[in-house]
């Protein structure tokens, strides 16, 4: 059973604090950030002063804080509540994941739309620090989901999904390189993806057929290298999947959200009890915490000169050439040296007349 608890708008996106199991938050189309302390029975708007736009399409939940995913760029927060601004402006944000939490909150953002130029996948920190991520991946693409899974003993990085325009990715290695899984058929667009939080080893996909009659939901029992269809009690007429959510229990329960193009949207649930055990996972601890304001900038340096001369020390030279160096040594207007030459060269002639035509004394 449902009951409607926030009402008067779009929203994109809505999740749990994972610190806090009542807290909850929810991404508006052009209201910013709703929080909920009653795990959504009642909401209220945070602050959107420090938002870059009020547009927010995607979230990610840290130990150590929250990522909100704009129509410009991410915003995070220690809370939910106080937000500021951290990078990849001019970027609509469609997909973020959390990478790491040790040593500091890491984040992935993936990209759908604006300013693309330097790539369509991004890791940063909390710091506003983005690094573009390509190897392994697909040119003149876009995002569209990301996941990120548990660790355990196996498996000490976070396993990443990124579902893109042009194929499904994996990563093992916090994100610095992609191998495209198997499995997906050429013809199904994978929209969205989700890790079990119980099983690093455990990956769902979903493909919601752009609206279309089709789609599809496939599982890996691999950390997303081979999926399989794992469709059984969708309907055989439209399998649209817009959305995938978990419960905790084990075997897992999945939740699928239901869009197809001509009946009306519906969710299915399965606990899904072929999925393999989950292993023990190894417990995360925090990293270094979200600043609750944006740390005041330096000031500017005073320019400096892109190069600096530097003259070396003249040699040490002798007492004559020293006194020859004064004399010769530039800038000395040239009209002294000129005469002082003249006058040897006078002495020099007048001596050989006098020695050579007049004769000696």
């Amino acid at each position: 059973t449902w009951q409607r608890t926030l009402a008067g708008g779009r929203f994109w996106v809505v999740g749990f604090d994972v610190r806090h199991a009542q807290d909850a938050l929810a991404g508006s189309d052009g209201a910013g950030v709703y929080a909920s302390s009653d795990a959504g029975t009642t909401w209220t708007a945070a602050s959107s002063s420090g938002l870059p736009s009020l547009d927010v399409r995607s979230l990610a939940f840290g130990l150590d804080g929250v990522a909100a995913g704009t129509n410009s760029g991410v915003a995070v927060s220690p809370d939910g509540i106080t937000w500021h601004s951290a990078g990849l402006s001019g970027l609509s944000i469609a997909a973020l994941a959390v990478a790491a939490n040790t040593p500091q909150l890491t984040l992935i953002a993936g990209s759908d739309n604006g300013q693309l130029g330097n790539g369509y996948l991004f890791r940063g920190t909390a710091s506003g620090t983005w690094t573009p991520l390509t190897d392994g991946l697909p040119s003149n693409a876009v995002v569209s989901s990301l996941s990120a899974g548990p660790i355990d003993q196996a498996v000490p990085h976070r396993p990443l999904l990124c579902a893109t325009t042009k194929g499904l990715f994996r990563s093992g290695d916090s994100g610095n390189t992609w191998t495209a899984s198997n499995g997906v058929p050429a013809a199904l667009g994978v929209t969205v993806v989700g890790f079990s939080p119980l099983d690093p080893n455990l990956a769902y996909a979903g493909a919601d057929a752009g609206g279309s009659t089709g789609g599809d939901l496939l599982r890996s029992t691999d950390g997303g290298q081979n999926f399989t269809p794992a469709d059984s009690g969708l309907p055989s007429s439209s399998k649209n999947v817009e959305s995938i959510g978990f419960e905790p229990t084990s075997p897992i329960t999945l939740m699928v959200a239901l869009d197809p193009p001509s009946a009306v949207a519906a969710v299915y649930t399965e606990v899904d009890t072929t999925a393999p055990t989950p292993p023990q996972l190894v417990p995360e601890t925090p990293g270094a915490p979200v600043p609750k304001v944006v740390a005041t900038a330096p000031p500017e340096p005073t320019p400096t000169p892109a190069h600096t001369v530097i003259t070396a020390p003249a040699p040490q030279q002798s007492g004559a050439l020293d006194a020859l160096s004064t004399i010769f040594h530039w800038p000395v207007p040239l009209v002294y040296e000129v005469v002082f030459v003249l006058l040897i060269l006078y002495g020099l002639i007048r001596w050989r007349q006098h020695y050579y035509v007049e004769g000696p004394p």
